[in-house]
């Protein structure tokens, strides 16, 4: 039996909760998982989209690295996170369309368990060969393979990985063969391309421009669609006759499957709201990306199309699932 002199104190816990229930978003703050170590190209990216989602939004936005099984750890901690708005991460192809391929027990599908708010920047890769190579051209690249079926070495920095699969697509549709050569990194491929221990690489276009500048190897074309607003007298290997061939490298914003469409549609336009800031155009710049504006709808369709490709290429390149 309820004591009367209580119902006041219950009627105001009553007209309390709903407000509480409808408390506006971000009233907290939010978590950007990064899947990736401090230090590199990924944590940089992470650390200036928390940037800007902070600035924007109100509240703080901590970069939170966890790390390990090539970005399938931080990235099963979103999938399973609640869909409220205040965990989200820092998204690539590698995370999300190459890693639940690479690692049998990954536990989520990059796709289908995640919620696509906003991509980030955008970069390219190079294929880049060593001057010793009698190419100067896509055209005269492909010739030279076809002439020496398997005899010229690609390096990349691990097997599955985006420049390991640049290199499979580029013989898919040249009808090519080169053996592939994994390395613990792009560095260590990069500098035995230099010494001419392998002869072609596919790697990021901030990776090699101090390279290419230097005439320690020869660039013959840029892999986007279409050419790279940082070195527009660069070519693209499409525009040299060979068609399909673009594997999108960006990094993005997505959160667990299920957010509510208002708080997506609010953390998209201050993603993109901040691309226009000059400050921040000069930072991504510095490490070799460009801007990547988008709606959360282009996003998912993206993402949905390159898994189908990401899928065919692990399947050619015979690549065996770890774990």
């Amino acid at each position: 039996m309820i004591r009367r002199r209580a119902l006041p104190a219950l009627a105001g816990l009553a007209l309390a909760a709903p407000a509480l229930a409808q408390a506006p978003w971000p009233n907290r703050p939010i978590r950007l998982v990064v899947p990736y170590p401090p230090g590199g190209a990924s944590d940089i990216s992470g650390r200036l989209q928390a940037e800007v989602l902070q600035a924007a939004l109100g509240v703080p936005c901590v970069v939170d690295n966890r790390s390990g099984a090539g970005g399938t750890v931080g990235t099963l901690h979103v999938a399973q996170a609640a869909p409220d708005g205040y965990t989200v991460m820092m998204a690539s192809p590698s995370s999300h369309l190459g890693a639940p391929l690479l690692f049998r027990n990954a536990g989520y599908d990059g796709v289908d368990d995640f919620t696509a708010i906003a991509t980030f920047a955008t970069g390219t890769a190079v294929v880049c060969v060593h001057p010793g190579v009698p190419a100067r051209t896509i055209p005269e690249l492909v010739a030279h393979l076809k002439a020496n079926p398997g005899k010229l070495n690609y390096g990349s920095a691990g097997a599955g990985g985006a420049n390991h699969m640049l290199g499979v697509l580029f013989m898919l549709r040249t009808g090519t063969e080169m053996a592939h050569v994994p390395y613990r990194g792009a560095a260590p491929a990069l500098a035995d391309l230099i010494a001419g221990n392998i002869q072609v690489v596919f790697d990021s276009y901030s990776g090699v421009i101090g390279s290419i500048r230097a005439g320690q190897v020869r660039a013959l074309g840029i892999t986007n669609a279409t050419r790279w607003p940082l070195a527009p007298e660069m070519p693209t290997v499409q525009e040299q006759g060979v068609p399909d061939y673009d594997l999108p490298s960006f990094s993005a914003v997505m959160g667990p499957k299920g957010m509510p469409e208002p708080i997506v549609r609010r953390m998209n336009e201050a993603i993109n709201a901040g691309l226009r800031d000059p400050g921040l155009l000069r930072r991504l710049e510095a490490n070799g990306n460009v801007p990547y504006p988008n709606t959360p709808e282009e996003f998912a369709r993206i993402m949905r199309t390159q898994r189908e490709t990401w899928r065919e290429l692990v399947r050619v390149s015979g690549v065996e699932p770890q774990g």
